[in-house]
């Protein structure tokens, strides 16, 4: 994300859904003027710790929301998101947010989950034995280009999208099952809902995952593609 950001010394940045702080931490050792924002005062909290660890104490962490950012207008030269932002409820009013504070020949970049890739692929597991719930958006719209170029309308130029590898690595393929049926919630929900028959059958299906450069050899049992927009702001 910093690389895809383009992000030097000097420069602020804001980290949107920034988590634990991964992409705010890295800005900063770049010499960038970092700020993070987390709906989640745990993790937040994280964040901080490992910011003094890194002796980065000028970093600033926000708790807010994505789709009502506690920020000014303008106020970062480059806004970045790595698969947090496309959470957000109201995926318009997040969008919205990103282009109000960013500022006059600023840029983003923003890193999300695509339906093709690795995540995609699990989240249809639970989603074919079960049903997606009306209403609720789906976070793969900020990996589909048409959708985000929508989504920001003209409050941005010069799009650019990139695709990438994001390996999961593990001793077997159940170890990979056995890791998003306990951490990754679609999957998760899905799992303990179910009748034992259509556990057993998610667990299976889920195992089987792998993509299209699966290499048992290397014990790389799931790939997963990320895309990342790289506009400038409109004049």
């Amino acid at each position: 994300m910093v690389r895809s950001g383009c992000i030097r010394t000097g420069e602020r940045v804001l980290d949107i859904a920034c988590g634990t702080g991964n992409t705010a931490l890295m800005a900063r050792a770049r010499g960038a003027v970092v700020a993070g924002v987390d709906l989640t005062p745990e993790l937040l909290a994280v964040a901080r710790r490992r910011a003094a660890d890194a002796d980065y104490s000028d970093i600033t962490w926000i708790e807010g929301d994505a789709e009502n950012l506690p920020l000014p207008d303008g106020g970062f030269d480059v806004v970045v998101s790595s698969c947090g932002l496309m959470f957000a409820p109201d995926q318009q009013k997040a969008a919205n947010e990103v282009a109000r504070v960013t500022s006059k020949d600023g840029r983003i970049a923003i890193q999300a989950w695509t339906r093709e890739g690795g995540v995609g692929r699990m989240f249809k597991v639970p989603m074919s034995i079960s049903h997606h719930r009306p209403g609720v958006p789906s976070p793969f719209e900020w990996g589909d280009e048409a959708k985000v170029k929508w989504l920001l309308g003209s409050a941005f130029k010069d799009y650019q999208f990139e695709r990438y590898d994001c390996p999961e690595f593990a001793d077997t393929p159940e170890q990979v099952a056995d890791s998003f049926i306990d951490r990754y919630s679609p999957t998760h929900r899905a799992y303990h809902s179910f009748k034992a028959s259509l556990s057993t059958n998610l667990f299976n299906r889920t195992r089987c995952l792998g993509g299209p450069d699966d290499d048992r050899r290397h014990d790389i049992v799931m790939m997963d593609d990320f895309i990342y927009g790289e506009p400038q702001l409109l004049q």
